[in-house]
């Protein structure tokens, strides 16, 4: 069965059709051939500098001080006393931090916080607010600074460059210290410090996904779980709006990460009671202008329940009724209204692209069919096979344009889908796709978990291509579960 083949980008949508006509006002200072990309040049986000546009530059001028006999009077000051800039004038975010540091820091708010949601609003982007928070919180002064570090040097990575060593062991020191100074602040846990501590257990996740995928994600999840259960509880503390949109944005991505890192690595976190789950995923609803996934909750509480299934924790040893429970996930999953969920998402950019988000919400829900017949094999039964699946998945994700913004969330989908096919161009097509996510796309998202991915993939069909002809090949779901060495993909 071939591949579906990527369709090309809609001319209205494309980003290359977007591509500025002329190079960016740095690109052209610095003499340098400018990628024209919108909204900023990327030569400047790995410079780590403001893109300062490709329209004209306005700066402030004093006429007559531009001739005669003030160029003069300015050409005899000294230059160390445009360079000496009062303390009382930094910015308090950066006071205290080295130049290397405030590199990241600027890092961190341009590239790491775009890569975070699904399309990036300056005045709108919810992880943003934890930038003056850093002032306050010395532990998340460190998170950050370790995260930015850790982005540019997979980046450099990506650009096949030498390996950004400098930046990778300021990202260790740094992180180590976040963990140092996270652990005091949990011993001295207080309603004030709670959603802040929560949030940079997260990053502690996320530095684990910009890195390769694998380390300690598993222990952050757990403590991140509980700390969770505690800020939507009963008597959840009073944050003001940008805060609460900090927070819920947060525990989605961590929710999100719960429920995708339990379904294929086996690991189960236990600190959630059921009645914790339907305040918690009402969390969901509130990012989801934000989530770059653009995953239906519906479809995620599905796969949660699926993996219950088929890791044995569903309370469940019957075989018929674990079949029957999968089959009425099944019904469930294809009974969810997509088309409805994106087109009712409040908060939405004017510049967002609703069809694409319909796709890629199809792509999801098909793949949770789709691991619902791995996790019960037996719940199959007419049209529904997993080969049908895994042609439905790639159909939808073909409707992503390999240059779109929101391709970053077609990682999970596509690596489901990859995995299970023995088609050798639909497993090309796969490559292509995920390769596009961490290096080739114009909004390059090269965090090292989709590179981790990559590898899994090539794994996972050396080992079931090595498998004698006529044999009923591995359940590579079941073989991903018993793996010792965890790695998360979302």
């Amino acid at each position: 069965m071939p591949g579906p083949s990527p369709i090309p980008a809609p001319t209205a949508q494309s980003t290359r059709d977007r591509d500025a006509a002329s190079s960016c006002y740095n690109c052209r200072r610095r003499r340098l051939r400018c990628d024209r990309s919108r909204p900023s040049c990327r030569k400047c986000w790995v410079a780590g500098v403001e893109c300062l546009g490709y329209g004209t530059v306005l700066r402030w001028a004093n006429g007559p001080a531009l001739r005669g006999n003030l160029v003069a009077q300015l050409s005899s000051v000294s230059v160390s006393g445009f360079l000496s800039i009062s303390p009382a004038l930094r910015d308090p975010l950066v006071n205290g931090l080295n130049q290397r540091a405030r590199h990241y820091l600027h890092h961190f708010a341009t590239a790491v916080c775009r890569d975070l949601v699904s399309i990036d609003q300056h005045d709108q982007n919810p992880f943003r607010a934890i930038l003056p928070l850093a002032v306050e919180f010395d532990f998340l002064e460190a998170i950050i600074v370790a995260t930015g570090a850790m982005h540019l040097a997979t980046l450099h990575g990506y650009q096949d460059q030498p390996v950004g060593r400098r930046e990778l062991i300021d990202a260790l020191v740094a992180k180590d210290k976040a963990i140092r100074l996270l652990r005091c602040a949990v011993d001295r846990m207080t309603p004030a410090n709670q959603a802040m501590v929560l949030a940079a257990t997260v990053f502690l996740i996320n530095l684990d996904l910009i890195d390769s995928g694998k380390g300690s994600w598993q222990v952050h999840i757990d403590a991140a779980s509980k700390l969770m259960s505690s800020l939507h509880g009963p008597a959840p503390p009073r944050l003001d709006g940008s805060l609460m949109s900090l927070v819920d944005a947060i525990a989605a991505d961590c929710l999100t990460y719960r429920v995708l890192g339990s379904a294929i690595s086996g690991f189960v976190v236990e600190s959630w009671a059921e009645h914790d789950l339907a305040d918690l995923f009402s969390v969901l609803k509130r990012a989801e202008p934000y989530s770059y996934h653009c995953c239906p909750p519906g479809v995620l509480q599905i796969t949660l329940s699926a993996s219950r299934l088929c890791s044995g924790h569903g309370g469940e040893t019957n075989a018929q009724t674990r079949i029957d429970i999968a089959r009425s996930l099944l019904q469930l999953a294809r009974s969810l209204d997509v088309l409805e969920w994106v087109y009712n998402i409040r908060g939405l950019s004017a510049h967002d692209d609703l069809d694409v988000r319909v796709s890629l919400a199809s792509a999801h829900r098909a793949t949770a069919c789709l691991y619902i017949v791995l996790a019960v094999p037996e719940a199959a039964e007419g049209s529904v096979s997993a080969a049908m699946l895994v042609q439905e998945v790639l159909g939808h994700l073909a409707n992503v344009p390999i240059d779109h913004v929101l391709l970053k969330g077609t990682v999970w989908p596509t690596f489901v889908a990859g995995a299970q096919t023995d088609d050798l161009s639909q497993r090309e097509w796969c490559i292509e796709r995920m390769h596009g996510v961490w290096a080739t796309n114009p909004w390059i998202c090269p965090w090292g978990y989709v590179r981790t991915a990559i590898e899994m993939l090539h794994r996972l069909w050396e080992a079931r291509d090595r498998e004698p002809a006529g044999r009923r090949k591995t359940n590579w779901l079941q073989q991903l579960k018993s793996m010792r060495d965890k790695c998360l993909i979302v």
